[in-house]
């Protein structure tokens, strides 16, 4: 039962980013300093993951920027993420998640979210379109597919989080989150705010940028790096512990390394494997 819930977890791991550019990374930890950010995706664009549980390799994600599409009458970036369980922990569970994301091109937050997630033969489908000047949010799932809740706390936090249709203006979905500091000109030593619209309900998050080091990436050397601590009640929601940590490059790329979650069935990592040039 442990085991299911692990593989079950491991998909839920869903990040984003955009590829590597080839860099000279000799700067010395007190001279670097995170750029101003790229102003556009690079249509294309594809990142692997791979996915950890305990060191132990369980499965990977692959993030692609498929191209621009029309949302309600906006252009958007459509983004997809792919997370597999490798064949170890398919024997276990056999499940997959495919996730589709529609970023506004101009002011970069959610215009539609779509989820198709996949156990044994059961399938749900979940799209979310997001009305950003309305402030509405419009939910639609179909289909069923049973999922074990990883975190002991979700009742409780379910009870005391009201499912709305009222969102902010500039609400990101969980996986747009991630692409709010790829376009965001951030400082170290500095908060940002940003609201999170998951199942239903609105998390505040506050995210943490640090001051940027040399962090080691094993097989692929030495990278400027800053960390970035999403502080919230979605950790805990989610994972049944708040710590998440994500490490950014410092250039204006801003490229998604590696994540770290500390969750209720123990450490998980996933580290960037395409660096292309």
């Amino acid at each position: 039962m442990i085991l299911k819930k692990v593989a079950i977890l491991i998909i839920l791991v869903l990040s984003v980013g955009n590829p590597i550019y080839a860099q000279n990374f000799k700067a010395k930890p007190q001279n670097i300093t995170i750029s101003d950010p790229g102003k556009e995706l690079n249509i294309g664009e594809t990142l692997e993951y791979s996915v950890e549980w305990l060191g132990i390799p369980v499965g990977r994600i692959v993030l692609k920027v498929e191209g621009i599409t029309t949302i309600n009458n906006y252009e958007c970036y459509h983004i997809t993420v792919k997370a597999l369980p490798n064949s170890f922990f398919q024997h276990l569970y056999d499940l997959e998640y495919t996730v589709h994301t529609y970023i506004d091109k101009q002011f970069y937050y959610t215009r539609r979210f779509e989820k198709i997630r996949r156990i044994n033969k059961q399938y749900n489908h979940i799209v979310i379109d997001f009305d950003q000047e309305k402030h509405k949010a419009v939910f639609f799932s179909e289909g069923f597919a049973t999922l074990f809740k990883i975190s002991p706390e979700r009742n409780k936090i379910e009870a005391n989080t009201p499912i709305t249709t009222e969102i902010p203006y500039g609400t990101q979905d969980l996986l747009s989150s991630f692409y709010y500091f790829r376009f965001l000109s951030m400082r170290e030593n500095t908060s940002y705010p940003v609201n999170i619209y998951y199942n239903q309900r609105n998390w505040p998050v506050d995210m943490k940028v640090d001051k940027p080091f040399l962090k080691e990436i094993r097989k692929k050397g030495s990278f400027p790096v800053v960390k970035i601590s999403p502080d919230s009640l979605l950790n805990n929601y989610i994972l049944g512990k708040r710590r998440l940590i994500v490490y950014l490059t410092t250039d204006s790329h801003r490229i998604p390394l590696e994540f770290k979650l500390e969750t209720a069935l123990g450490p998980i990592s996933a580290r960037i494997q395409n660096l292309p040039k």
